[in-house]
This record gives C-alpha cells, sequence and structure tokens, in this order.
C-alpha cells in the first residue's frame, strides 16, 4: 500500500540506501523518484521471490491452456497399447 513512509528520493536512496532496504523490508515497497517522477520500487527479496513463483505459475497455466487448445484440435495422444502395437513392442 502507497503511503508517505514508502515514498523516498533518490537523494535518500543514496544516503542511506540500508533505511531503505529495512523500509522494503518492515513496510512493502519503497518508491524511488527522482525530481518527483517515479524510477524504481524497491522490494524485500521474499516479496520478490514470491511474485516471480506466482509469474511462473500463470505462465504455466497459460501455456497449458493454449497446448490444450491446440491439442483438441489435432490427432489424440496414442495410448500404450497403441504405441506398442504400432511398433511391434511387446509391454
Amino acid at each position: 500500500m502507497l503511503n508517505t513512509q514508502t515514498i523516498k528520493s533518490l537523494t535518500d536512496l543514496r544516503s542511506n540506501p540500508l533505511l531503505v532496504s529495512q523500509l522494503a523490508r518492515d513496510e512493502g515497497p519503497v518508491y524511488i523518484l527522482n525530481r518527483n517522477k517515479p524510477i524504481s520500487v524497491i522490494i524485500d527479496i521474499q516479496e520478490f521471490e514470491g511474485l516471480i513463483d506466482h509469474l511462473e505459475d500463470a505462465w504455466d497455466a497459460l501455456y497449458m491452456r493454449t497446448y490444450e487448445k491446440h491439442l483438441k484440435n489435432k490427432k489424440s495422444w496414442l495410448t500404450l497399447e497403441e504405441v506398442a502395437k504400432k511398433y511391434d513392442l511387446k509391454i
């Protein structure tokens, strides 16, 4: 949540980076401004890793939906028995 404590200037970051990183860990994302324009956001490493995990999960789900959609338009999978019969294998 955006509040006045989590908005810092680039000068604040340069003068006391440890304070800004502790603020990100304790209060949430810290918005860094340069001449009153947002230039970056600093977040805690655990929050970052959680976001990356969510993003990877969403990407996987989207990939699987796309794959399943294309699969329905093509020939279906062969069963193990069909593969064994086709290649004259004993299972």
